[in-house]
């Protein structure tokens, strides 16, 4: 709510050029936030937004600090942090709202507790894909997607498979949704065989061009499908970042 504020701020003063640079509110974007020059009160009120969200990020690591060591002993834990996007928070939803593993029998399983599977229903012979299901652990499934944002900008790997789903005519949060199904897949074979997630070597795919890559991701796609025999058609929902109430 507080970067929104800034930014209806800054959009109100057409005159200002913001920095290039990935994110606004980072080093060198509050650095230039912070030097910035703007006409009263548009200037006291930037000041005022920004110290707030400076004072809530450094509550947010005391937070974060707290948690790391109330949970410090979990293997558990750092089994599900060595996963690409989990924060300490996101891990420690996870770990909580699972507590025992042994009780998903599969893989799938868990996606259908986490609510990252679709509901189907047949007819006629043919079986269609509907929406996700609403009795579900709305909990773990806000902390998978999240996590998933985080994971295709920071790994390769979750980034092409999202991007291969793009590529396939998905929409962003379908992609994303199959992205988040992805991770509960390998977080329960990371709980499941007690250790952390390891990326592989460097290897030709990741030496190759962007193009490339896509089409790689592609077809390893359509063969984690096949093996899971999973259709490739996703829920078609709109998925909302806020946590659950």
């Amino acid at each position: 709510m507080l970067r929104n504020r800034i930014h209806r701020l800054l959009g109100g003063q057409h005159e200002v050029k913001l920095p290039q640079c990935s994110d606004l509110f980072g080093h060198k974007g509050v650095g230039f936030l912070e030097r910035l020059e703007l006409p009263a009160p548009a200037r006291l009120l930037l000041i005022q937004q920004l110290t707030l969200l400076k004072e809530l990020a450094v509550r947010i690591r005391e937070d974060e600090k707290t948690l790391e060591g109330l949970l410090e002993q979990s293997l558990a834990l750092q089994h599900v942090r060595s996963l690409p996007g989990m924060g300490p928070i996101l891990a420690a939803v996870v770990v909580s709202e699972i507590d025992n593993i042994e009780r998903f029998r599969s893989a799938q399983k868990l996606c259908g507790y986490a609510g990252l599977c679709p509901s189907t229903s047949s007819s006629g012979g043919k079986t269609f894909q509907g929406k996700l299901l609403p009795h579900c652990n709305k909990w773990l499934r806000w902390a998978f997607v999240e996590a998933a944002w985080v994971a295709i900008g920071c790994s390769a790997y979750f980034g092409d498979f999202y991007k291969c789903k793009r590529a396939l005519g998905k929409k962003p949060n379908i992609a994303i949704l199959a992205t988040a199904r992805l991770m509960a897949r390998i977080t329960w074979q990371l709980l499941t065989q007690c250790r952390n997630y390891t990326s592989v070597a460097e290897t030709q795919y990741l030496r190759s061009q962007p193009a490339e890559r896509i089409a790689c991701a592609v077809s390893l796609a359509k063969e984690v499908q096949k093996s899971l025999k999973d259709p490739s058609d996703f829920p078609r929902r709109r998925l909302s970042p806020v946590a659950p109430k």
